[in-house]
């Protein structure tokens, strides 16, 4: 047998575990699909060390990706142990250390990690550490050219955490620089993330979002006007993307009624 037959051999077991993996998360199964990989890592530690980076880069994007989900999973289910413990897998194995990940792949994986613990210290209020992580995140989309999945979600969850902290005129900026990307990326780009403002995944579905956070962020400036555009401008692109009974047209559409409804009184009380 000659060395490229032992080579191939011995990633068999890499091979078979990783076309598991993919199975098994498309099936939804991300718990097993995450075991499948770690057992595989742990059971050929020796097979590991002698291995090409590029296979050994794939396996570990694919496990950060696999604890990032499930990190999400455990945080939406209220198991917020367990989900600090996956994003905490992430982050170790994201780490700069981590020389056997291409150093793209490590830096988008990195941001999306820290975008998920934004998130998850967001959810039981720990604010200024969520900021952190937040800001962690858009500094390595910033200098990354591009390559980041979904730096747009990172600027609606800024949005959100901002204006929860009383820092509108912030908050806003960030709706806005969220809207611009996605009017750069069109339609096509998708996020791997959790975004805090709504459960959507596409650019459009994003897009609403991102008018809808400016018009609540207009609203709080006193920007009546602005506030209805930006509004109106939520609720069209809700009504072609998600349709009129989906939830968040119906939020949106209420938040427009609303806000109308204090115009006409204003202008019906007497000086």
């Amino acid at each position: 047998m000659d060395s490229g037959d032992s080579n191939e051999d011995a990633l068999r077991p890499f091979v078979e575990a990783e076309r598991e993996f993919i199975q098994l998360q498309a099936a939804g199964d991300h718990d097993a699909a995450v075991r499948c990989l770690e057992t595989v890592l742990r059971a050929e530690q020796g097979v590991v060390q002698q291995m090409p980076d590029a296979v050994l880069s794939s396996l570990f994007e694919r496990l950060a990706i696999g604890y990032n989900t499930l990190g999400m999973k455990h945080l939406k289910d209220g198991n917020t142990e367990i989900s600090c413990k996956f994003f905490e897998k992430a982050e170790a194995l994201t780490d700069p250390a981590n020389l056997h990940m291409t150093a793209d792949s490590r830096l988008v994986l990195r941001a999306v990690t820290y975008n998920n613990m934004g998130c998850f210290y967001k959810s039981f209020g720990k604010l200024h550490t969520a900021l952190q992580f937040l800001k962690k995140a858009e500094t390595i989309e910033n200098r990354s050219a591009g390559k980041c999945q979904n730096p747009a979600g990172t600027h609606l969850n800024l949005c959100a955490l901002l204006s929860q902290m009383g820092k509108h005129q912030e908050a806003l900026q960030h709706g806005e620089k969220a809207l611009k990307l996605l009017e750069v990326a069109g339609p096509t780009q998708h996020s791997a993330d959790g975004l805090a403002a709504a459960g959507s995944t596409n650019t459009e579905s994003l897009v609403c979002v991102a008018y809808f956070n400016m018009g609540a962020e207009y609203e709080h400036l006193k920007k009546r006007n602005e506030a209805l555009w930006a509004y109106q401008r939520a609720y069209e692109s809700c009504l072609t993307e998600l349709g009129e009974e989906h939830p968040l047209s119906q939020q949106i559409s209420g938040c427009l009624v609303q806000l109308q409804g204090k115009g006409k009184q204003k202008k019906a009380s007497p000086r």
